[in-house]
Formats: structure tokens, C-alpha cells, sequence
């Protein structure tokens, strides 16, 4: 079952996620062979394990907030020298995204007082781990670093302290998310099922005339004969 206020908690860790959906914390495994050192080397196992973790645990499909351990993280602080030098910021940052070893990078930079903090992480990762919980029907509310919430930021696994936490604090999240919004499907309808086109009503009537026609050209040939 889902939690009352229908959201799902993901908490990514270097080689598992755990769940919270309102009962106990759960937790998927990553083989080493499918994801050693965060580096996703079969999407498609990958994508299966989550897929068959959800069906066996019959987790009912709401919205997911996607938070992201500092484990599986790359994060750096530059000082606010000057809070006009947006150029400055992004060259810089970037420079830092660009470091990060991974063939596609999630990042974001978050300002506070004193310093601009970029955080990055495996775009690949989280993608799949995401897709196939959308694909089951869930909604995707925000995906956020776990260092948002410094009362909380250096656990390696999700309590349900934490866990509620993350809930009563929706709006940070929200305000925080490293992606858009994605509102689960109110049928939770797969992606897999398929909607068969509707037959014409006209069909019958179309075959009838056809077969009328190909009488009377039969017809005309024997006549001229």
C-alpha cells in the first residue's frame, strides 16, 4: 500500500535503494555485475530487477520522491564572491560537471548565503531506476540530493524518521527538484497495454458493394463474348 498522503519515498544508494511507502523500509540489492561503481552496465537487468522487486512487493503505484544519497553524489561549494558573476558560476560549475565521470550527468546548483553548491550524479542511474517505476504507473514529484536535508544528509540508508520527514517537507523538495514534475496517470494504466483500434461500422457495407461490383463486371465480360 501506498502512504495516506499517497507518495512513495526512493532513497539511492551506491548499491541498493530503500522504499518507504507508509508500512516498513524496503530494499533492492544491485548485483555488482549490473552496476558496479555506479556505472549501470546492463540497463535492461537493471530495469527488470526494479520492475519484478515491484511487483513481488505489490507496491501501488503514487508519487515518487527521488532522493539521492551523498554517496552518489559529486558535489562542490564555490564561494559567492560576487552575486552578479552568473557568467563566472556557470563556467565554473560547469568545468566541475564536465570532471564527473559519467557518459550522461544530472546536476544542479543550489545558492545559499555564502556559497553556490553544484551537485551531480549518474543521469543513466537514475533514469533507469525511475523509468521503470513510471512504467508501473507511478508519478514522479521531485528527485533531490540527500544533502537538502543537513539534519538527515550523511545516512546511507532511509528510517522512517527520515522518511516521514522527507514528506512533511514536500515543498523543499518540490522547490529543489534536479527535474520536472511527472503526475502519475490516474488509471495507472502500463505502458505496455495496448488500445486496439475500433472497427469501422461501415466495413460490412464496403465489403457487400465490393462483392456486388465484381458481380456485375463478370457479368459484362460473358455478355460481350
Amino acid at each position: 500500500m501506498a502512504d495516506a498522503s499517497g507518495e512513495t519515498i526512493i532513497f539511492l544508494e551506491r548499491d541498493k535503494f530503500y522504499l518507504y511507502n507508509g508500512g516498513s523500509v524496503l530494499s533492492l540489492n544491485f548485483p555488482a555485475q549490473i552496476l558496479p561503481d555506479l556505472d549501470v552496465k546492463n540497463k535492461d537487468a537493471l530495469f527488470n530487477l526494479i520492475t519484478t522487486f515491484i511487483q513481488n512487493n505489490k507496491i501501488e503505484p503514487s508519487q515518487l520522491f527521488f532522493v539521492i544519497s551523498e554517496a552518489v553524489c559529486f558535489s562542490k561549494d564555490f564561494p559567492v564572491k560576487d552575486p552578479t558573476d552568473v557568467t563566472g558560476v556557470q563556467t565554473s560549475s560547469q568545468a566541475f560537471i564536465d570532471a564527473v565521470p559519467f557518459n550522461s550527468v544530472l546536476s544542479k546548483i543550489y545558492k545559499t548565503q555564502t556559497v553556490y553548491r553544484v551537485v551531480a550524479t549518474n543521469q543513466e542511474l537514475v533514469d533507469v531506476v525511475v523509468d521503470a517505476f513510471v512504467h508501473r504507473g507511478f508519478g514522479l514529484t521531485a528527485i533531490v540530493p540527500a544533502n537538502i536535508y543537513p539534519e538527515f544528509g550523511a545516512l546511507r540508508e532511509l528510517t522512517d524518521k527520515f522518511a516521514k520527514h522527507i514528506i512533511d517537507t514536500r515543498e523543499k523538495a518540490k522547490l529543489s527538484s534536479m527535474v520536472g514534475e511527472k503526475i502519475a496517470p490516474e488509471s495507472h494504466e502500463l505502458a505496455t497495454s495496448v488500445t486496439k483500434e475500433p472497427k469501422s461500422k461501415l466495413l460490412p457495407y464496403l465489403i457487400g458493394g465490393f462483392v456486388i461490383l465484381l458481380v456485375i463486371l463478370v457479368i459484362v465480360v460473358v455478355l460481350r463474348r
